[in-house]
């Protein structure tokens, strides 16, 4: 590390003092207490993602992280018996995404790699000197083949009848699959107008094609007649047009339709953006609008993939929308009316899915908020019933074809992620992958962690989940403050669907084993809680109005009788990196150490664009605030232990984000420890470097704070890196 030797003195000096008080008062574990386990043990268990269904049999398909190493899997009704398709065997940090299957199942497309940065470097985790490329990926679904490589792309989109691959990349391109002979309007070059194009669909006959084109300040919807080599354009105007969806006889085209960008606008995830549904005649492109949003409908929401806008075979369209002040999801005829709910309540519908009877599944929380339920509308929209337990984490649903199953991703508090099935009608979800989880997972020895809220000195009201330590640690115990990124994200009770936040709460339970109380904060600005929570007044760059709720939280811990105080700690990444090192510049009286991963430092920095920290719409005249609302301007109050972890391939929050706190901190004797990982994405693509991270943050919090166990067999690797 990076110190002064005085400083280095005084520091050891401190620890030794600390390591005498932990005895003192009995922090160390009792004589007979459970060996406890490592974050490997909680990491061991197989990650599976990315799940999919066909359209027209009763197959799934998914990708499994083993320990960084993935894979893409089938499973079929009614054996569900998992079937693997790949053959990959390195810890790569190579994503495999946008699973495809074909109409009748028989094709699995997938796209494997990492997307290219401004001067064309895609994701290289490993620093491989031969480089990494993002392509498309076929293989049969029944494991009768190899994957074979179509072409360079980012996902793909099978025709109709099976017999052509549209690839999307920089554009659109068709190719043959293996042992299919391509029809002839098929070519590698297929759409070659301005603008990005993107968003293909086929018509349900599949001689056309919808797409989006992009062109930076507005957007078009284009149908391409494959035949013919001709575009048309759908309602084209002054606006940005998206999200196309065929009618089932392919006779009509809708789409959403928002405002174009204004000279001198950005996009400010805080902001409400209203939007239209058009729909038009797919042969004439004449188009009318069919319903206006309200106000405040068209929030920045996540539908973790699902699509903004579908049009059911049924004949209706299903849209999402925030009007009630809550992400739901609605049908409207599509020749106008008044919308009806699908889903209702004061709680978020996320994840959806069409069933072929017009049956609408969605996961949401409109059970239990702080969790992830199932739930099914019947076609009117009249019955909302709820499929899974309240206190779990089930998502992703997708209803199969031929009506009797529905897959789903299941956690909850102590089992991790795995596919499932279940009946449509609800019952317990059999979980098929893994269908076992390894000897050394340590299943018995996780705790259920605690629901709670907190009021800020404002009065808002924000949510958190509590991780106990054994019964076996005694006396007054280390605190953790966890603040997770986004800041539209929503930390639950249980292993979360998201990858990076499934490593985290495997940190949250890993840290509470080792002795600490933990606390992750669901602050103001998150998901899951309605709009009016996620649009807080004041937020990020405009006032860092969230950081009352991390007072509340340390607040609330200091208070507790079995909690010390003066050892507070506090971490997180990305938009928690940001918190973290606010908490550390503002209240080092109050938080004695932090590890601040990939945090965003200086707001100013991010209105220059170029990353994802970005996305605030700042104005010039917004800009002094904006470094009043950022860790940099308050520096001169900065005392505690920090350790900042970045990768330097990070398109989510610049790596010179890091660099420049590093710096100052290190002018003004801050004790600053680092870890760099050369190469690495924004969400630490690879297994290893997530256990350098897990293990990284331990090390540091039992230095710093003089409780938990030392690390055992610690290879060199594993330690953080000095920063020179």
């Amino acid at each position: 590390m990076s110190e002064s030797r005085a400083e280095g003195r005084r520091r050891g000096a401190l620890r030794a003092a600390m390591a005498a008080a932990m005895v003192a008062c009995g922090l160390a574990t009792s004589a007979g207490a459970q060996p406890g386990f490592d974050i490997e043990d909680l990491l061991s268990a197989p990650q599976p993602d990315q799940l999919t269904a066909a359209s027209a049999a009763p197959l799934i398909a998914w990708v499994g992280n083993e320990r960084g190493v993935r894979n893409v899997w089938t499973a079929r009704a009614p054996e569900f018996a998992p079937r693997k398709l790949s053959g990959y065997d390195a810890d790569d940090g190579q994503t495999l995404g946008a699973l495809q299957l074909s109409r009748d199942g028989r094709w699995l497309a997938y796209a494997r790699g990492g997307s290219a940065d401004a001067a064309g470097s895609n994701s290289n985790p490993t620093g491989d000197p031969d480089g990494q490329e993002q392509a498309v990926w076929v293989v049969a679904s029944d494991g009768s083949g190899k994957p074979q490589r179509i072409a360079a792309g980012r996902s793909a989109l099978f025709a109709p009848d099976g017999d052509a691959l549209i690839v999307q990349g920089r554009g659109l391109g068709c190719y043959a699959l293996p042992g299919v002979a391509a029809p002839g309007w098929c070519k590698d070059a297929l759409l070659k107008t301005r603008g990005a194009n993107s968003a293909a669909e086929f018509a349900p006959d599949g001689k056309s094609l919808a797409f989006v084109s992009n062109r930076g300040d507005h957007s078009f919807v284009g149908v391409l007649d494959l035949e013919k080599r001709e575009v048309r354009w759908i309602g084209a105007d002054f606006n940005n047009d998206a999200a196309p969806a065929f009618s089932p006889d392919g006779r009509r085209i809708a789409f959403l339709r928002t405002a174009a960008n204004k000279p001198g606008d950005g996009f400010d995830l805080t902001k409400a953006n209203p939007f239209e549904i058009w729909v038009a005649d797919a042969k004439t492109g004449l188009a009318k609008k069919i319903h206006q949003s309200n106000e405040t409908a068209g929030g920045y929401a996540q539908f973790n993939g699902a699509d903004p806008l579908m049009w059911s075979r049924d004949n209706r369209l299903i849209f999402a929308s925030e009007q009630s002040g809550w992400l739901h999801w609605y049908a409207i005829s599509p020749e106008g009316g008044a919308p009806v709910p699908l889903s209702r309540g004061e709680c978020e519908a996320e994840t959806v899915a069409l069933a072929d009877d017009g049956a609408f599944v969605f996961g949401g929380n409109c059970a239990q908020i702080d969790y992830r339920q199932v739930f099914s509308v019947d076609a009117q929209g009249k019955a909302q019933t709820l499929l899974t337990a309240k206190q779990e984490i089930a998502t992703d649903p997708l209803p199969l074809a031929g009506g009797q199953w529905i897959a789903l991703r299941h956690a909850d508090a102590r089992r991790p992620t795995a596919i499932a099935v279940m009946p449509r009608a609800g019952g317990a979800p059999k979980r098929i992958f893994p269908a076992q989880l390894p000897a050394r997972f340590p299943l018995d020895r996780l705790v259920e962690p605690k629901t709670i809220t907190l009021k800020a000195t404002d009065g808002i009201v924000s949510h958190a989940t509590v991780f106990e330590p054994p019964a076996s640690f005694k006396g007054k115990r280390a605190a953790l403050i966890y603040v997770h990124g986004g800041p539209i994200r929503q930390m639950l009770p249980g292993w979360h669907y998201s990858s990076y936040y499934y490593n985290d709460y495997a940190s949250n339970q890993w840290l509470a084993s080792r002795g600490y109380v933990v606390l992750a904060l669901n602050y103001r600005d998150g998901t899951g809680y309605g709009q009016k929570f996620r649009l807080a007044d004041k937020q990020g760059p405009r006032g860092a109005s969230e950081y009352q709720d991390v007072l509340a939280a340390q607040a609330w811990l200091a208070a507790r009788a079995d909690v010390d105080a003066r050892r507070i700690g506090i971490y997180g990444g990305s938009y928690g990196g940001f918190l973290t090192s606010t908490a550390l510049a503002r209240n080092s009286d109050l938080f004695a150490a932090g590890v601040d991963r990939h945090g965003v430092h200086d707001w100013r920095e991010s209105a220059k664009g170029g990353d994802n920290s970005g996305l605030w719409g700042l104005k010039p005249d917004e800009l002094e605030l904006a470094y009043q609302s950022s860790p940099m301007s308050r520096l001169a109050g900065w005392r505690s232990p920090v350790l900042v972890i970045h990768g330097d391939d990070d398109r989510a929050v610049k790596f010179s984000q890091g660099i420049d706190l590093v710096e100052r901190l290190r002018e003004r004797k801050v004790p600053v420890e680092t870890l760099v990982l050369p190469d690495e994405d924004h969400f630490f693509l690879r297994y290893a470097s997530w256990l350098r991270v897990h293990r990284a943050t331990g090390d540091f919090f039992a230095r710093q704070l003089g409780t938990g166990e030392p690390q055992a067999q610690r290879s060199d690797a594993a330690k953080p890196e000095s920063g020179g």
